[in-house]
């Protein structure tokens, strides 16, 4: 899945924002960042991409301009080789739409997202302050192997190498007392 344009219609501080995000050339790197002072917007623009692709929650923190019933959401993404223009809207069933306003299942954006739910897809490909943060840390308390320590701090597994070293222990103490 490659996000092509995400619309921040109405959500959070936002109305009809939009922010592209272009193919690369042929053989670079598809790679956006995105930066900006404080309270540019910058969490609200992660935050609406996750509720684009995994439903506003009940309970969302991004309707303090916009309510509940006029919040929604846009992006044009390609799934398997196909361009999708999708909207989001703010409601329990039938909150996904195609580009026309149709309700769209779920099943298009899941086959996507390859089984991963929101908080896995988060710890993947979501890096914020604080998971970088919590990436650093761990990989200047592990002795284990860089490539390891990089996988487990973008999986969000940052304690996997201090249970390994533990179950490791373990192990050699089981033999020891035999």
């Amino acid at each position: 899945m490659r996000l092509n344009r995400l619309d921040l219609t109405r959500y959070g501080k936002f109305t009809d924002a939009s922010l592209g995000f272009p193919a690369p050339a042929p053989g670079a790197p598809d790679l956006h960042v995105i930066y900006g002072a404080n309270e540019a917007g910058k969490s609200t623009l992660l935050e609406g991409w996750l509720d684009l692709l995994f439903q506003i929650p009940v309970q969302s923190r991004m309707a303090f301009i916009h309510s509940y019933q006029t919040m929604q959401l846009g992006a044009a993404l390609d799934i398997d080789g196909q361009t999708h223009d999708l909207l989001r809207i703010k409601k329990r069933d039938n909150s996904l739409l195609d580009g026309s306003g149709a309700p769209l299942g779920e099943a298009l954006l899941h086959g996507g997202l390859r089984g991963l739910d929101r908080s896995s897809y988060a710890a993947m490909f979501s890096l914020n302050r604080q998971t970088l943060d919590d990436g650093g840390e761990s990989i200047l308390a592990s002795k284990g192997d860089l490539g390891e320590l990089l996988f487990q701090a973008s999986a969000g597994l940052t304690d996997l190498a201090a249970q390994l070293d533990e179950l490791r222990a373990d192990r050699v103490e089981r033999r020891t007392q035999a």
